[in-house]
């Protein structure tokens, strides 16, 4: 790329972009040199076209151009980057790029500082009063405002140190200091300083031309700029320009030679059968007749521009005086041509003279007088010279073409005033308002309905895209898509190429036409513009929710309970797909006339929360960054649940604006969080249930827990996670025996004194913590001995495994067939690492023993084992863990050398140390590196102990079965899900529910100062609870320890003093959002049964909130006493999904540089940028490519045609085909509201009177209908997009569409065929709406807003309304029994013509006439097509269909030009030919059909069918002249 070099002009301009400049004149400049500006990126919005400005990026070279709306002239330019430019002031570069090529600088991820503030003040533009100071938005110390620094016409954006800034200092010596950085952008403008000018930038009148070519021209005489197009009727049309007088045109008077002297020559011309400009207008064979404009409303239309098929070709502007210069101004009027004013945003028409338009009914009785110096315009006899006789003005009314912004003209209507309005008509107005005034002013001018709506209707166009410079169409294919003109690229277009439907109509006036987008093109955008979303997402989400809530029965509701997403954290696709999930399964109950509740809620409490506030609270004050030193934090309770707190609450709130822009519906407002004090007070009051159950399901014990040293608390099984890659240093190690069971102490061959037990260990660190040995009670063991005399306890299994590993081949065995039950009670062993004279320990029995690992003995920790506890606590063995909360030995572990071992982390150095005393002693036989799989700490990542603490639990043993039966009544999707949650629960017998945290729900226990006994019973609860609802559960932490208002009175003492002190322990955060149902019981309460209808998160909740939530559910009723068969869980449906992964099939993680952002694929930034529709117009590869964003309709319609019930794949591929599949679903309710422009519902065709082709349509709309439905209520959503995207693109674009265009564009506009096919593209849009419902709600609230009133009317939205009925005579199986064969023959003459065209034979099916030749022992099938003939030739698509009983006659395919067939399958089995051969007509020019008699073939001939509608079309205008008359 050529680097972007120019001079700044401050309040004129950049190099040759000059303030003023219109955006045409600026946008042809910047496409005439594509190598300096490769990228050209407009934006505007299309609900205010007007009233917003129209940014212009230049991202390749660093600049961005803003435009105001009415004027479209260029009134700000910013300068965004610097290192794409080299710019100067005065010869004095800005700032010096860093390389003279931005190949590398385009790719940059910021952009490159600009000028230091010193070369600003000192070298460019010198002192200046100071400036103004932007605070920043973030109250974090390190954050930077802005500093804004303005010259007359220039300004500049520094960045400073919000720390460092203060009102008293100098601004001078504050931007040359440190805490200043280079600029950031510079913005170029019209006015004394920013402040002054930023109000009214957009609003004043600016001081250049929008031309450049016109800059020159002053008040002298040469043509200046047309601001203004005033109409006064009979063709009087006034001129109002900026510094001149005005000029009048007066049509049929005014000649090319006055234009061209007063606006000087045009900008182009346009001969008048320049293929470009082609406005189709009906033909008749023979004598020309008006066409839409009767001579008593303004004269007939003698122009032949009437050519269909207006494949627009490129034109040479030069052609005889095209060239715009002024001595060649006597050659331009040699013909009938357009001459451009495109910088005055008009053409004008020269042609023979015409007879003026009638006066307005409304206007004064005479026009305004023109200056003398024109033409008497009292004379209406044409002249025989050519003149000027239409004006055409580049309009901005919404709804009209997009690309005419770029160059429009600003008009009034002067001569059709009304009572009511008595204003001039603007260009300012939407076109709905202007044809309501005109049709107002004009309806008594007409002699019946029928004849305005004649004279008024649309005409259809069939318009292609011109591409030459200047083209009134250029930006249209560059930059915006149009369902009009199937443009081929370098191609040759010829009449005879397909086109798709007309995209404009005319509507016609006495005078005046308009010509508007048709086909939705200017309403329903390729890509809704990021102020349309706003304002239609919250109508289809905040105001449908609130208006459900207010309409629908409350009898009838529908509950999805939310499980909280946790307030920790940016959104990440999981999210996405969670919400969106959960937004499909609620909005289809609405559509099933449910009143949906939905409350989102979020889990705010736990330790992930805390470490990443404390962490943020180092980076502040310490400057330190990592994790692990953030849980070493010594910092109070209170300081822990502020920041805590604070960092939630700024979590939610940005998550909340990401759901919402999802477009999930929900209580938003009414939201619920774990750290809310209601929440907090139904959890306590959940809590005090269970404890005051008889049985108690709440109960303290000191017993081994999952501990995590990272985080330093114990934690749940939910709460951790298994690498099977974790090593571990394992070791045979070997216990001396002090005793034996007399018969075998008695043995000869035994040496007592020598003889240990071999126990074999993953964890040496617990070996201190050793207090018996299991062996399995029905196992043998043996007694071996070792050369060195030393005898070893194994199991006689494991003796082999033994010796290859490390005994080796001289062991001798020399006693077997010891059974372990011998073992047991009687012998003991010593534990070395005890006191100097340690008790002997006993041999015990343990299921758990195996004769496949180890030795065959397992060392039990009853202090560090959840199996080795349950064996020693039946047998009074006491429990000893000498590790501290850091997961650090204590000096318990070696009393007779504490030092050894204290302080040393048992995951570290604290191994090696314990194996290393071992081997001083001659106790380790062997060690090894061993791979299994671990539990790690799913929050810190790091690996977990098991450490015997004091903890609370939860007894799930006793509710465990209720539990289980509960789920029997509860439907599972995907059926695994039952099992899955079944074998947790079955395999848990306690919840060990406490914390050693402090952001959380405190457990509120209260302990003896003395004794330490823990009191927590339903009276302690009941009283804590109302002291936390008068002061706030802060206080827990916050109040002084000895503060006697949380002690129950029955516990203090005779004179009132107080012997207990709060717990320090808070509530697993699973507790909390378990609990979270109560919430329901509030808001939504049902009497009996599942609290909610749906409950639906990933497939990890099942020993997560699902578990928590069934058993905390089931616990509360337990305890209520709650009376019935069967417990309620409290869901009916519990629906998992799976987890995302990448296109490569990986899990998403930040080190693998994976992860995908929703926002990402909403913007498109995943996607190829988008590309032009020509080589010139190319936009991609740079460093800010224009994407597809298609909002979160593309998120939402991948999770929906996501099977979630498995992991789900996401990259580029899958959202290729999302955007495929989005763009295709828009461009088809495009289609269809262009279709129904024109549609009223009272024109509906009754069943029994549409055709063939109409019913199959319904038909398969039935079939699609159905298959739809079932799918969402089997919650199979793909299922849903796939049928709709297959039905979408086969059934009714490739098949029904592509029949019915003919009817829809060529039958008379009230003909039963066209009405029917309308009849039936209404059911389609309704139903497509209905369907895309719950999917794609933007979609289809953008669709309504486009809807037409007359299609809207008496009907309720399609958000609103119940899913789409299907009348039962559209399931016709009559028909669907006949359908098969002839899509077969369909499908046959589909192939012979690819066949035709592939040998350049064929190029629109039209020209194709089909002969279907059926065997003679097939006459069912002959009987069935000749039952359907007339309708043949629509379905097939081609000019004439013929049907033989027996093989073709030979001579018709031998007199054929060209001939092709293809066979396809009768009813009978048989086969029967199809044959496509040219047809023996002549093509219809109107309806491109082959079905003129040769004989009466002419250039303008016509078909019967058009000939027909012409001919009703002219009666009606001559019916109604003869009439008025």
């Amino acid at each position: 790329m050529t680097l972007f070099s120019a001079q700044v002009y401050p309040g004129k301009g950049l190099g040759p972009l000059v303030l003023g400049a219109s955006l045409h004149d600026v946008l042809h400049r910047l496409k005439a040199e594509p190598q300096t500006y490769p990228t050209i990126d407009l934006s505007y919005s299309s609900s205010q076209p007007i009233s917003t400005p129209i940014l212009l990026a230049l991202p390749a070279n660093g600049v961005r151009l803003r435009f105001d709306g009415p004027d479209q002239r260029l009134r700000l330019i910013e300068i965004l980057d610097f290192s794409k430019s080299r710019l100067s002031y005065k010869n004095v570069e800005i700032v010096k790029p860093s390389s003279s090529n931005t190949a590398a600088t385009a790719l940059q991820p910021q952009a490159s500082p600009g000028p230091s503030f010193r070369h600003v003040y000192n070298r460019l533009f010198g002192p200046t009063f100071p400036g103004e100071y932007i605070s920043p938005s973030s109250r974090d110390g390190e954050a930077a405002g802005t500093y804004i620094l303005s010259y007359p016409g220039i300004a500049f954006t520094f960045s400073i140190q919000a720390s460092a800034w203060s009102a008293n200092l100098d601004f001078v010596a504050l931007l040359s200091s440190s805490a200043a950085s280079p600029a950031s952008s510079m913005a170029i403008f019209i006015g004394s300083s920013w402040s002054d000018a930023r109000a009214s930038i957009f609003t004043l009148t600016p001081p250049h031309p929008r031309s450049l070519s016109l800059a020159g021209r002053g008040k002298e005489g040469g043509a200046d700029e047309v601001e203004l197009v005033k109409v006064h009727g009979e063709g009087c049309i006034e001129l109002v320009r900026r510094f001149g007088p005005p000029f009048w045109i007066i049509l049929s008077q005014t000649t090319p030679q006055d234009l061209v002297a007063e606006l000087g020559p045009p900008d182009a011309i346009y001969r008048k059968n320049d293929r470009r400009l082609a406005i189709h207008k009906a033909r008749s064979s023979g004598n020309r007749h008006p066409s839409g404009v009767n001579s008593k409303y303004g004269g007939q239309d003698e122009s032949t521009d009437t050519d269909q098929s207006s494949s627009h070709t490129t034109t040479d502007d030069s052609d005889e005086g095209g060239s715009p210069s002024a001595n060649k101004s006597h050659d331009i009027t040699s013909a009938e041509c357009f001459y451009n004013y495109f910088h005055h945003g008009f053409d004008v028409f020269i042609s023979s003279p015409t007879t003026p338009s009638a006066r307005s009914p409304t206007s004064p009785r005479a026009p305004p007088s023109p200056p003398s110096t024109v033409k008497d315009s009292s004379n209406s006899t044409p002249t025989s010279c050519l003149t000027a006789t239409k004006l055409l003005l580049h309009a901005n009314i919404p709804g009209s073409y997009p690309f005419n912004r770029h160059r429009r003209s600003r008009w009034t209507l002067e001569h059709v005033p009304s009572a009511q309005h008595p204003d001039p008509l603007s260009s300012e107005m939407p076109f709905s308002d202007i044809a309501n005034r005109l049709r107002e002013v004009w309806k008594t001018t007409y002699n019946s309905e029928d004849e305005e709506k004649s004279l008024q209707r649309g005409m259809v166009l069939n318009r292609g895209w011109g591409d030459s410079p200047g083209s009134s169409c250029e930006l249209l294919g560059g930059w915006e898509e149009s369902i009009g003109g199937n443009r081929k690229g370098t191609g040759d277009l010829t009449g005879d190429c397909e086109q798709s439907l007309g995209n404009t109509e005319l509507f016609g006036y006495p005078g005046l036409v308009f010509e508007v987008l048709k086909n939705g093109a200017s309403t329903f955008p390729p890509r809704i513009s990021a102020a349309d979303r706003a304002a239609l997402l919250k109508k289809c989400t905040d105001d449908l929710y609130s208006w459900q809530r207010q309409q629908r029965p409350s009898d009838d509701a529908f509950i999805l309970h939310d499980g909280p997403p946790y307030a920790n954290g940016s959104l990440h696709i999981g999210h996405a797909l969670n919400k969106i999930l959960k937004d499909i399964i609620c909005r289809f109950q609405l559509s099933q006339g449910k009143r949906v509740g939905f409350v989102p809620g979020w889990d705010c409490h736990g330790l992930p929360i805390e470490l990443r506030a404390l962490q943020q609270q180092q980076q502040r004050k310490l400057g330190v960054s990592t994790l692990t030193d953030a849980t070493n934090l010594d910092v109070d309770a209170v300081t822990v649940r502020t920041i805590a707190r604070e960092l939630a609450s700024r979590t939610i709130e940005e998550q909340r604006q990401g759901f919402k822009e999802w477009g999930v519906i929900g209580d938003w407002e009414g939201a619920w969080k774990t750290m809310d004090h209601d929440f907090e007070i139904r959890q306590l009051e959940v809590f005090k249930r269970m404890v005051g159950r008889d049985e108690g399901l709440i109960y303290r014990r000191y017993k081994p827990v999952y501990w995590s040293p990272s985080s330093v608390t114990a934690l749940a099984e939910a709460e951790l996670e298994y690498r099977v890659d974790h090593e571990s240093t394992a070791a045979f190690v070997k216990f001396p025996i002090s005793e034996l069971p007399t018969h075998l102490a008695d043995k000869p061959d035994i040496d007592l004194a020598n003889l240990h037990a071999v126990i074999w260990t993953t964890t040496p660190w617990t070996l201190p913590a050793n207090k018996a040995i299991a062996v399995q009670k029905h196992m043998t063991y043996a007694i071996i001995e070792l050369p060195d005399g030393s005898q070893l306890l194994v199991a006689e299994s494991r003796i082999p495994y033994l010796s290859k590993l490390f005994l080796g081949q001289s062991t001798k065995v020399i006693l077997k067939h010891i059974l372990g039950a011998e073992l047991i009670g009687s012998t003991k062993y010593v534990n070395i690492f005890q006191d100097q004279a340690p008790l002997p320990q006993c041999f015990i029995h343990a299921d758990f023993v195996s004769a496949d690992s180890g030795s065959g003995l397992v060392h039990c920790a009853p202090g560090h084992g959840m199996d080795d506890y349950e064996v020693c606590a039946k047998l009074g063995i006491e429990v000893f863990a000498p590790v501290d909360e850091r997961g650090c030995f204590t000096k318990a572990a070696l009393a007779e050398d504490p030092s050894l071992l204290e302080g040393k982390s048992v995951l570290n150095e604290g191994t090696e140390v314990v194996l290393g005393y071992l081997k001083g002693k001659g106790h380790v036989l062997h060690t090894h590196k061993y791979t299994h799989k671990y539990p790690y700490d799913w929050r810190s990542k790091l690996p977990i102990i098991i450490r015997a603490t004091e903890q609370w639990f939860a007894d799930v043993g006793c509710i465990k079965e209720a539990a289980l039966k509960s789920l029997e009544n509860v439907r599972f999707i995907p059926d695994l899900g039952r099992s899955r949650l079944e074998s947790f629960i079955k395999d848990r017998s306690e919840w060990c529910i406490s914390r050693q945290r402090a952001w959380g729900v405190p457990i509120p226990a209260l302990f003896h100062k003395i004794s330490g006994a823990a009191v927590l019973t339903e009276d302690s609860v009941t009283h804590i609870m109302s002291v936390i609802e008068k002061r706030g559960i802060d206080n827990w932490w916050t109040d002084a320890r000895d503060d006697s208002a949380w002690i129950p009175p029955r516990m203090l003492g005779p004179s009132g003093e107080n012997m207990y002190e709060r717990g320090k322990d808070t509530m697993d955060v699973w507790f909390d959002s378990g609990t979270s149902w109560a919430i329901l019981n509030g808001r939504h309460a049902r009497e009996k049964g599942p609290l909610s209808d749906v409950y639906i998160e990933g497939t990890d909740q099942h020993r997560g909130w699902f578990q928590s939530s069934l058993l905390t559910y089931i616990a509360y009723q337990t305890a209520s006493e709650m009376t019935g068969p069967t417990l309620a869980a409290p869901f009916k449906t519990l629906i998992t999904h799976g987890f995302t992964l990448d296109q490569d099939g990986r899990k998403m993680s930040k080190s693998l540089g994976n992860v995908i952002s929703p926002s990402e694929i909403m913007a498109g930034t995943l996607l190829p940028p988008i590309q032009g529709k020509g080589k010139k117009t190319r936009i991609a590869d740079h460093a800010n490519p224009v994407c597809d964003g298609l909002g979160p309709d593309a998120l939402r319609l991948w999770v929906a045609g996501s099977d979630y019930t498995r992991d789900i794949v996401i990259g580029s591929p899958v959202l290729k085909a999302v955007n495929a599949s989005l763009h295709k679903l828009r461009v088809t309710v495009k289609l269809l509201l262009g279709a129904l422009q024109d549609w009223d519902p009272k024109d509906t065709v009754e069943y029994g009177n549409l055709s063939y082709v109409d019913k199959i349509a319904l038909l398969q709309l039935s079939v699609v209908n159905k298959t739809v439905l079932e799918a969402y209520r089997s919650y199979e959503f793909y299922k849903v997009v796939n049928t709709i995207n297959r039905w979408v693109n086969l059934s009714l674009s490739s098949f029904y569409i592509e029949i019915i265009k003919d009817r829809l564009y060529a039958d008379e506009s009230r003909s039963l065929g066209r009405r029917a096919a309308q009849t039936v593209l209404f059911q389609i849009y309704m139903n497509l709406l209905g369907m895309l419902a719950p999917v794609t709600p933007l979609l289809v609230e953008e669709a309504w807003h486009h809807t037409p009133a007359s299609v809207k009317h008496d009907i309720r939205h399609p958000l609103q309304q119940l899913y789409p009925p299907i009348q039962e005579e559209w399931d016709n199986q009559l028909l669907a029994g006949d359908l098969p064969p002839i899509l077969r023959a369909n499908d046959a003459v589909k192939l012979a013509q690819e066949l035709a065209r592939k040998e350049k034979r064929l190029g629109s099916s039209l020209q194709s006439s089909i002969h279907l030749a059926f065997p003679s022992d097939s006459p069912a099938t002959y009987g069935l097509f000749q039952r359907y003939l007339a309708d043949l030739e629509s379905l097939f698509v081609v000019s004439s269909v013929s049907l033989h009983q027996s093989p073709i006659n030979k001579s018709i395919i031998d007199h054929a030009e060209w001939s092709y067939s293809a066979d396809f399958e009768t009813l009978e089995s048989g086969k029967a030919q199809a044959y496509i051969l040219p047809p023996t007509a002549a093509k219809c020019v109107r309806c491109w059909r082959y079905k003129v008699h040769t004989a009466a073939s002419t250039e303008a001939a016509l078909c019967g069918r058009c000939a027909d509608v012409m001919a009703k079309i002219n009666e009606t205008v001559h019916s109604s002249s003869d009439h008025r008359e």
